[in-house]
């Protein structure tokens, strides 16, 4: 049922003698006089954390016909409401210089040495509408200081005006409650629980949240003042999500990164990743081209080394024929980027790789059915379907579940347990590691029962409900009262963790008729661009080219940007592969395992030094910023240009006139121009007609039961990962290494929270400190390996 447009009840009411107009019942008085261009000064007041709380009383205003002042920022809109600020009202204006007066009391006004002098709302506010001395004569109130919270944030409780954001962001949006007031009244102050670090994946935003320098992030701290540094805007490319951000600039370095909110992307917030990530130090990147000698990689010279590079590629196409090359790529690269590898790949006839396994390439197919992110906001179901956390596909997309469930969304989690949203849930439906086939066949054949949009004939060929939830270790009436759920819900939503064949997920999507609705689905992708690379036409799975490497098919591979020893789940095969391949090329930012196998290194660009465009995984184009230079001074699509012309083709050699022959040619860059990509870009898509999927749904073989004794491994790629990561020593709490085991299987075992305890598997041995769930599935563990160890494969567990 797709939305219908209906007619809005308005107010009006009058500010400061100007006449406003807004919808009955939604608008506040504060955000009414802003919108008419009255200003009422705020500290408590931000939209984006929930109902209003008149904590700071900053905004108080005088109501005709009121007995009392009142807080704007909670007071709705009423139709004839006369409303007067300090401006007009000398009660309103007495009011404010006195809880400005009030909370100044303590402050320590050490604006000259304090990091937010110079961009702090009370400095402003006090300059505007502050006294201009102050009457306090006692000794002001001192705490310690600066008070670490976390290894990437300072508390500085003398600063703190007990606006209550960052209490609000912890327990209302983010829902960790990390972060809480101890004691009470003028006692008050701002702690972690328990004295505990504060460890949430997003808690970088409450330094932005901060109207004043209680909250700072550690690494910025006295680096710079507000008139020192430049504000560069781009896209973070942590995740797919592809949330809006500035970079600040000060003497060739690139100090902090900040949201720049895109409500329809991100919100305004970052989680830590985009935020403290840095690909530092410098020094030791990868910043000349390298060649292997006798005494290991030696520098050579850029010509040299494309040049020898184009003629081994050359060679190995002639002599092994088609597909005799391959071009694996991590789904990083940018559109332009990828553009440039594309006629390189054509040129050589080779196999190319984009995304961890084949069935993410042909995702595309699902774009009839795709949601915005901001679909998630009005959904009134959402379903998360995966073994994965959402949070380490796509950062912020946590939050935006998270509020839709506060928004009054029914919110459903399948997969087997032990992710963060299940505590929350409506409903959690437990299924076995690596069932996410199973269960969206399952989920379809019982919406076709309940009688969805669309039947199809084929939706019960693999057994019908009772068979494929059994395939999938899950309850058969409780798939069936999902499938209730989705068939009734108006807007649904249905994000998938995994990746699973786009078959699987249009059968369903078919079924429910997501087309006609305001709702879709959101498969997440591993890569930051993996949409904008297939669309480019850099397409295929890992999966698919490591046999050929294997069987001697492929004797020549270019890794760009990508390391499948550690990302893959197959990476002792990957490792073993490369060491008998002819030649290894590897673009990359740092040493790593692959560059000790490879023949040619060459550097590659990475975050801040890139100039582009990149698509989120809803489908938007979006620009990338450079703010540095490169490390090695010539840019990736530079010197890939080079490489083409050494292969005798000619490829774009800069991103500008790549992105015009893009919108010139290819449909998903249609009626964009370099020029106008602007700072917060539109969604610039329209969903194709659905059509009926054609072809049997194949149901993909559930993972075999492990040995008696053994585990099934949950070991997904996590958020926190990857070189930036890796190299970020203020991030090393996110990376330590974690055990979450069953409670029954705990019990059983005598793992006790907190003891270490060490999982083998394939890829290695992982020793972390113990974690309980009452909803993992017992019989499985889960792992946040450093790479992506591989989910329903098996593991030995035990007390270290």
């Amino acid at each position: 049922m797709s939305t219908t447009e209906q007619t809005v009840d308005t107010v009006t009411l009058h500010v400061d003698g100007r006449e406003i107009t807004v919808p009955k019942g939604t608008a506040l008085v504060v955000a009414a006089a802003e919108h008419a261009g009255v200003e009422i000064p705020i500290f408590c007041y931000e939209p984006r954390l929930g109902p209003p709380i008149g904590a700071c009383r900053m905004c108080l205003v005088e109501i005709e016909g009121a007995p009392k002042l009142q807080a704007a920022c909670t007071l709705t809109c009423n139709d004839g409401m006369v409303v007067k600020t300090a401006e007009t009202s000398a009660q309103a204006k007495e009011a404010q210089d006195g809880v400005l007066e009030f909370i100044l009391l303590n402050h320590p006004l050490d604006c000259p040495v304090c990091d937010k002098g110079g961009e702090c709302p009370l400095q402003d506010l006090t300059f505007r509408y502050g006294p201009g001395n102050s009457r306090m004569t006692l000794p002001k109130r001192t705490y310690e200081k600066p008070l670490p919270i976390s290894p990437s944030i300072v508390l500085d409780r003398e600063r703190c005006i007990l606006c209550y954001r960052c209490t609000r962001f912890s327990g209302d949006v983010a829902e960790d409650a990390e972060l809480v007031t101890r004691e009470r009244g003028a006692q008050s102050v701002i702690a972690t629980f328990n004295e505990q670090p504060y460890t949430n994946a997003f808690s970088g935003n409450v330094t932005e949240l901060c109207p004043v320098g209680a909250l700072l992030p550690t690494a910025y701290r006295f680096k710079a003042r507000p008139w020192e540094i430049v504000n560069v805007p781009t896209v973070c490319t942590g995740c797919a999500t592809g949330c809006n951000t500035w970079s600040t600039l000060r003497e060739g370095k690139v100090e902090r990164i900040l949201s720049r909110n895109h409500p329809d992307v991100d919100e305004g917030w970052l989680c830590d990743k985009g935020r403290f990530a840095r690909y530092e130090p410098r020094d030791e990147r990868i910043s000349t081209p390298l060649v292997r000698a006798l005494t290991g990689l030696e520098p050579g010279e850029w010509d040299d080394v494309l040049r020898t590079t184009a003629q081994r590629l050359r060679h190995f196409s002639a002599v092994q024929g088609a597909g005799g090359v391959a071009i694996v790529t991590g789904g990083a690269l940018t559109n332009e980027e990828a553009l440039a590898w594309k006629a390189i790949a054509d040129t050589l006839d080779a196999r190319t790789a984009s995304a961890p396994i084949a069935a993410a390439a042909d995702w595309d197919r699902l774009d009839a059915y795709l949601a915005p992110l901001a679909a998630i906001d009005l959904a009134d179901a959402v379903v998360v379907i995966g073994d994965q956390e959402p949070t380490d596909r796509a950062g912020t997309i946590d939050l935006r579940i998270r509020k839709a469930r506060r928004n009054g969304a029914r919110l459903t989690i399948v997969g087997p347990g032990g992710t963060a949203l299940e505590p929350d849930a409506q409903q959690f439906l437990r299924t076995l590691p690596a069932a996410g086939s199973a269960m969206l066949a399952a989920l379809t054949a019982a919406v076709v029962e309940a009688g969805g949009a669309h039947v199809r004939s084929d939706a019960k060929t693999a057994g019908g409900v009772e068979v494929l939830a059994a395939q999938a270790g899950a309850d058969a009436a409780a798939i069936r009262g999902l499938a209730g759920t989705l068939v009734a819900a108006e807007r649904p939503v249905l994000v998938v963790t995994d990746h699973v064949a786009a078959t699987e997920i249009e059968a369903l999507a078919w079924a429910l008729g997501l087309d006609q609705t305001d709702g879709g689905v959101l498969p997440l992708p591993v890569g930051a661009n993996e949409r904008g690379e297939r669309a480019v036409g850099l397409v295929g799975g890992w999966d698919e080219v490591l046999p050929a490497i294997e069987s001697g098919a492929v004797q020549a591979i270019v890794l760009v940007g990508c390391d499948p020893v550690v990302e893959s789940t197959d990476g002792e095969r990957w490792q073993m592969a490369l060491a008998q391949a002819e030649v290894v090329i590897s673009v990359a930012a740092f040493t790593n395992g692959v560059t000790s196998q490879s023949q040619f290194v060459l550097p590659l660009d990475v975050e801040h030094e890139r100039d582009g465009s990149v698509i989120n995984l809803e489908g938007r184009v979006q620009r990338v910023r450079p703010s540095l230079a490169p490390v090695s001074g010539v840019p990736l699509i530079d010197w890939t240009s080079r490489l083409a012309g050494f292969l005798e083709i000619s490829t774009h050699a800069t991103s500008a006139k790549a992105f015009n022959a893009l919108a010139a040619d290819n449909p998903a860059f249609a009626g964009l121009a370099w020029g106008e990509l602007g700072d917060r870009a539109p969604l610039n898509r329209t969903r194709p007609t659905a059509t009926a999927p054609t072809g049997a749904v194949v149901v993909a073989a559930p993972a075999p039961a492990p040995a008696d004794g053994a585990f099934r491994l949950i070991a997904p790629r996590p958020l926190f990962s990857g070189a930036a990561v890796e190299h970020t020593a203020s991030l090393a709490h996110q990376r330590a290494p974690s055990v979450l085991v069953a409670h029954a299987d705990a019990e059983r075992l005598g793992i006790k929270r907190g003891d270490d305890v060490a999982v083998r598997h394939a890829a290695g041995e992982h020793v972390g400190a113990a974690r309980i769930s009452r909803r993992l599935l017992p019989g499985s563990v889960r792992i946040n390996w450093r790479g992506a160890a591989g989910t329903g494969s098996t593991a030995v567990v035990g007390p270290q």
